[in-house]
Formats: C-alpha cells, structure tokens, sequence
C-alpha cells in the first residue's frame, strides 16, 4: 500500500513539475521573457598599420554650435528638407617635433637656440556623441529616411568646416606657439641648464661664441 502511495506522489509531483516546465516553455515562445534578446558579438580585430606619432598637441579649442541646415525651396506641396543639430565640436593645435632636425639645435655658452616646425591645426571635428539632433523635416509628407539621413550627413559636414575656419579665426595657431612655451620651456631648461629660446626662423640669431651643432 505504501509503494503504491509513495508511486502516486511521485507520478504527481512529476506531472507538476513537466506542467510548469512546460508552461514556462510557451510563456516565453508566446509572450516573450519580458527581457531584450542579448546581442551576440563577435571581433575579428587585426592591427592594420603602426604609426610613429610625433605631433605634440598643445591646445585644444571646443565649440558649440546650434545649425539649421536647409536644403530646397518650400512651396505648397513640400518645405525642402531642414535639420536642426546642437554640434559639440573641437580643433586641436599641435607642433610636428619629428620636423626638428640637428641643425635646427643651436647654443652658445648660456642659451640653447631651438628652431620649432610651424604649427599646424592637428585636426577639427564633430564630436558626434555629445552632438544631438533636435529636427529633421523632410516636407509634409516626408519621414526620416535616405534623403534626410543624406541632408543630416551634409549638415555635419559643413559643421566640421566651420569649426576649421573657426578655430583659425581665434588663433589657434598663434596659441599653440604661446603654449609650446609654457609646456616645453622649462622641461628642456631643466635638462640643458641653460635658457632655451625658441625661434621659428634661426636667420640673425646672434650668440656669444662660434656656432657648434648640437648632436
């Protein structure tokens, strides 16, 4: 009797657990688990190109723009297309010191005479994450789409060329020179012990005794 019993437990409880099995089975085929799906990612990274880096960056400026970009006239069937973006934006001054060769290093008895490469506007871009777009309108019948994606596209790019020709406007180049000054100056007194002047052109620079390369 007690076999018997002890085998109806068993088959009962074995019944339960195949139901809610079961039931959880078909509530996540039907209704889904109530979570998104996890991506599955995979890398296949290879190292495409080394490159010796030698551009000091010595400032760098950053904007902030609000741009109402437009494109084709408005008539009464279509508006043209128009977005409107907060562009977060940056250009960055740096000097090349891989362009510094023996003879552009000079010294006399208390100076050491450097000639530093012209600076250059390392780059200027769109800081597409911090930037947000705020409208796009594409006439009255238009969603977002290949045509607006394509005027979004062009309205960043003419964002990037006017944070260029903004930030040259504000003499980036003339403060990187300042910069050099502040940040290189007194490490490279440190080391040559001596007074380091910086000079774009080494043309006149007068000194106490004969000229000798440093090497």
């Amino acid at each position: 009797m007690f076999v018997k019993w002890s085998i109806r437990v068993a088959i009962i409880l074995i019944f339960l657990v195949a139901t809610v099995l079961l039931w959880d089975f078909a509530k996540n085929k039907i209704f889904g688990s109530g979570e998104p799906p996890q991506p599955i990612v995979t890398h296949n990274i290879t190292i495409d190109q080394i490159e010796a880096m030698g551009k000091l960056e010595l400032v760098k400026y950053k904007f902030r723009d609000v741009l109402e970009y437009k494109v084709g006239n408005s008539s009464w069937y279509s508006s043209g297309s128009k977005v409107l973006v907060i562009i977060s934006g940056e250009a960055v001054g740096c000097i090349d010191l891989t362009k510094i060769k023996k003879e552009d290093i000079i010294e006399d008895s208390t100076k050491l005479y450097i000639k530093l490469p012209p600076p250059e506007l390392c780059y200027s871009k769109v800081n597409h994450q911090e930037s947000k777009t705020y409208d796009i309108e594409t006439g009255i019948f238009g969603k977002f789409n290949d045509k607006s994606s394509k005027v979004l596209e062009d309205a960043y790019k003419e964002a990037e060329n006017k944070i260029k020709e903004l930030a040259l406007q504000a003499n980036i180049l003339e403060q990187t020179k300042k910069n050099a000054e502040l940040i290189l100056k007194p490490t490279l007194e440190q080391i040559a012990k001596k007074k380091v002047i910086f000079k774009y052109d080494l043309e006149g620079v007068k000194i106490e005794k004969e000229i000798k390369s440093l090497k």
